[in-house]
């Protein structure tokens, strides 16, 4: 047997700290991918440049672009996410009580 439930509200806090949690997740993999990228750049200017201390210097800033990258990003996406998760929040609470939530169908078995 299935039930029909209406979701009426979202708690903005609640939604704010999930998808803040999920934003950094996601900043995480992005800003991972983004210190790979730049690591590897460093790394081909120590390989591959015959300019001596200039280019170890260049190749050394890459890499730590490349963890500034991981830091910023994870810490970006997780305050935007947090943010629009919580006004999606807000304003799905306003529309809710004007026109009726979303309908879901539950299954009553544990």
């Amino acid at each position: 047997m299935f039930l029909k439930k209406i979701v009426k509200r979202f708690g903005v806090l609640s939604v704010f700290k999930i998808f803040a949690v999920v934003g950094l997740v996601i900043g995480f993999i992005i800003g991972l991918v983004c210190a790979i990228i730049f690591g590897l750049m460093g790394l081909s200017m120590f390989a591959f440049m015959q300019g001596g201390e200039e280019a170890a210097m260049g190749g050394i800033m890459l890499i730590v672009i490349g963890i500034v990258v991981v830091i910023v990003a994870s810490i970006v996406y997780a305050i935007l996410s947090g943010v629009f998760g919580a006004i999606y929040a807000f304003f799905y609470n306003i529309i809710a009580k004007a026109v009726g939530g979303v309908e879901l169908e539950l299954d009553d078995k544990a």
